[in-house]
């Protein structure tokens, strides 16, 4: 999707808020250099989930769940 342009593209490159060592920001440093970031469940809180979804049905529900509850806890099925 990126390189076709059908979508706007926003790319991060300076860290404003967040701690050099969150997962926020190195998630993002290693899909920018082309790498799979790390998907595993956090040990307590954090900054980076990555919620399974294998389509739009079951997706859509689980953003809008966590954008509304961000605690770990929501992002279960």
């Amino acid at each position: 999707m990126i390189s076709s342009g059908a979508v706007p593209v926003v790319r991060l490159t300076e860290v404003f808020r967040q701690a050099a060592q969150s997962r926020i920001i190195t998630s993002a440093h290693r899909i920018n250099q082309g790498t799979i970031p790390d998907l595993s469940r956090p040990e307590g809180d954090s900054d980076f989930y990555f919620v399974q979804a294998d389509d739009p049905e079951t997706a859509v529900p689980r953003i809008i769940r966590t954008g509304k509850d961000p605690h770990p806890e929501a992002l279960r099925p």
